[in-house]
This record gives structure tokens, C-alpha cells and sequence, in this order.
């Protein structure tokens, strides 16, 4: 493949120290300088930009930014990089059941993969001194605090295996959302790098493992629908308590909020008195009703962001006539779900300011890894 030049840099793009940003198809490493490899646009599938869609912000659409690549790194890192799909999640229930002693809490929640996800592409790397991440948004960091980065020191901790690899991440799932973007990503990471070593690990393994670095990414590792307890690292496969084909609307506002600042709003006193084991009884045989999915963050995700109380009420108002069974926020928020109809609300429409997407419940077999639906 021909070099390409780097292109020109809009003055107002402030790419994060350490990094360069570069325009989509520029050279996988320019004569110039060390700098990581960059998929061609043609390698990348686009963020559909619709009014029931997933909006990319227009600043970051048309580039990536990358870390320098290592001095050993091979010119053309990346060639032949494995394509897999890194999805999210929603929680269908959450229950805190008490705050422990070392300072976390303890849940109980139903999760479900969807497929609402990033892009991510893999290759062993020539070098041998780190990793290369490759990224299209420039908010986020490509070092040693990305979960990705995290989940490959991980992998190699643990296994021995001493392989340094070439990731492209390519966003579409945003941040400070409750959909466990992130995580998913860690997740896709430590599968990705287990499969291009030949499988040194068992996936029971890569679950415990996971729990190392962040309390979410564990549930990747079932079968898709998980009852978690703990930190949300103890994973129980459970049957799908939805049909997959279930319609879901996700809509969040340009806000995002942090999960520890959550916590530290949570009232203790406040929490639902539902037992978690009966709300996953009742949602198998009832499915999604508001009295079933319970979140006990809401109350202090609500108290930061009062607009999100807001906007779940009229998500709930305007969906009656739509068939909506239920509407609730995901995590820590800042998501809310709409189930049981994907219909567009005409205020949603015409607030470009909100993010929207249509998502469905996706499933894996067992030493396969998600694949998004065909609503994707």
C-alpha cells in the first residue's frame, strides 16, 4: 500500500498530549514520523448519522487520533488486523444492596449485552516494548488509563505471554452513558488477545480475570443475559428475559455523569426494598414493567441531573400510544431506555442536542464472540 502524507490539522482540534491527530486514510505511518498505524476509511464501518441513530459529533467524524507508535514497531502494524465488535450494555434491573467495608457496593442487577458498539480491529505487534492505540475519539486517553491498555497488561500478567499488539477503536457507544462502553472494550480486548495467541486462556479465566480492572466487564463473558452480584463481577448466565428481537430506544442527553460521583450521592436510606431473586422471577414471566426495573441510582443520578428525571418522564408520557412497556435509565446513567417500542418521540427528533439510538439484546454461543444484529 502506497505512503500517504499526513493532512492538515484544523487549527480549533487540540489532539491529547502524547498523540497526533490524523484525517481518516492518511498513511499507516508517515515518512516523518513514528506514529501508529491508521486503517484506511474504507476498513471502517461508518457511524450512522440518522435521526434514530447513534450521532458522532462532526469534530471527530473524519479522524483519528494515535499514540506514537513504538520505535520497533513494524511499518505496516495493522495489515492484517482482526475485525470484532466490541458491544455495550443495559441494566434491566439494579438493586445496591449494601455498602461494603472496603468502600465499593454491593449489587444485584440483571444485565444484557447490545448491540448498540464500537468498532475495534486487532493485530500482534512487531513490538516488543507496548501496545499501539489507535482511536477516532480525541477525548479519550490512549495510554496506560484506557481499559484496553489495562486489559492487555492484564492479559499478559496472567498468561506470561509476552505479545504486544496494534489496536483501532473506533467509538460509536458514548461516554459517562451507564452502557458500559468502556468495559466492553476491555472485554473484546482480553477475548481479541487470548484468540490471536492461540487461546491461552479458558473464557472462565478471562471472567475472573477481568474483575482486576473493572467491575462491569465480567458480564461480556456470559451468554449475553446475566444476573451479577458482588461488585458485578460474579456472573450468573441466565436465560434471556425478552425476546432479542425486543424494540429498545436508548436516548441520552450531551451530559454525561461519573459513576463514584453517583455513588457518593446514594442514599442508603433510600433504596428499594425489592427483592432482587423475585424482580428476575417476575421480569422472566411479565418482561419489562416499571415496577420491575428497578435502578436505585436513579434517585441520585436524578438529584445531579434533574433534565434526566425530565426526560424519562416525557419518554414515558409520549410513549403510551407507541406501545412503550417501560422507561429507565441504565447504570449511572446518563442513558434512558425505552422498551418495547423504538419509535423516535417528535422532541427527541428535534433535539440534536440528545443522543439516539435503536438497539436490540444480542446472545453468543461460547467461544464465539458478539456479532451485532441485523438491525446493524
Amino acid at each position: 500500500m502506497p505512503p500517504a502524507t499526513l493532512a492538515a490539522v484544523a487549527p480549533s482540534r487540540v489532539a491529547p498530549r502524547g498523540s497526533r491527530a490524523l484525517t481518516r486514510g492518511a498513511a499507516r505511518r508517515a515518512p516523518s514520523c513514528r506514529l501508529s498505524a491508521v486503517a484506511p476509511a474504507s476498513r471502517l464501518r461508518s457511524s450512522p448519522v440518522s435521526a434514530s441513530g447513534p450521532r458522532p459529533s462532526s469534530r471527530r467524524a473524519h479522524s483519528l487520533v494515535a499514540m506514537a507508535a513504538p520505535d520497533d514497531a513494524g511499518a505496516d502494524e495493522g495489515a492484517d488486523a482482526m475485525s470484532v465488535f466490541s458491544p455495550s450494555k443495559v441494566n434491566l434491573f439494579l438493586r445496591i444492596v449494601r455498602r461494603r467495608p472496603d468502600g465499593f457496593h454491593d449489587l444485584a442487577s440483571l444485565f444484557h449485552v447490545i448491540d448498540l458498539g464500537d468498532d475495534m480491529r486487532f493485530a500482534r505487534s512487531a513490538s516488543v516494548t507496548r501496545d499501539t492505540l489507535v482511536c477516532s475519539d480525541d477525548t479519550i486517553p490512549l495510554d496506560g488509563r484506557n481499559l484496553v491498555i489495562k486489559a492487555l497488561d492484564l492479559f499478559r500478567a496472567k498468561t506470561g505471554v509476552n505479545q504486544y499488539f496494534w489496536v483501532e477503536l473506533e467509538k460509536k457507544v458514548p461516554h459517562g452513558a451507564g452502557l458500559g462502553g468502556g468495559s466492553g472494550n476491555a472485554a473484546t480486548a482480553l477475548w481479541a488477545a487470548n484468540e490471536l495467541c492461540g487461546r491461552p486462556a479458558t473464557e472462565e479465566e478471562l471472567l475472573e480475570w477481568s474483575g482486576d480492572i473493572g467491575s462491569d466487564i465480567s458480564v461480556f463473558f456470559s451468554k449475553g443475559a446475566a444476573y451479577c452480584t458482588g461488585r458485578g463481577e460474579i456472573v450468573e448466565d441466565v436465560e434471556p428475559p425478552l425476546p432479542l428481537d425486543t424494540p429498545m430506544l436508548l436516548v441520552k442527553p450531551d451530559v454525561g455523569l461519573s459513576t463514584p460521583q453517583i455513588f457518593k450521592a446514594l442514599d442508603l436510606d433510600g433504596l428499594s426494598d425489592e427483592d432482587p431473586l423475585k424482580l428476575l422471577e417476575r421480569i422472566g414471566k411479565e418482561g419489562c414493567k416499571d415496577e420491575i426495573c428497578v435502578n436505585d441510582l436513579e434517585a441520585p443520578a436524578f438529584g445531579e441531573l434533574p433534565e434526566l428525571l425530565e426526560l424519562k418522564e416525557r419518554l414515558r408520557r409520549e410513549g403510551e400510544a407507541s406501545g412503550v412497556a417501560s422507561v429507565f435509565m441504565s447504570g449511572s446513567g446518563s442513558t434512558i431506555v425505552q422498551v418495547g417500542s423504538d419509535a423516535v418521540p417528535e422532541f427527541v427528533e428535534k433535539d440534536e442536542a440528545l443522543f439516539r439510538a435503536k438497539t436490540r439484546l444480542i446472545t453468543r454461543e461460547k467461544g464465539k464472540w458478539y456479532e451485532p444484529s441485523a438491525l446493524r
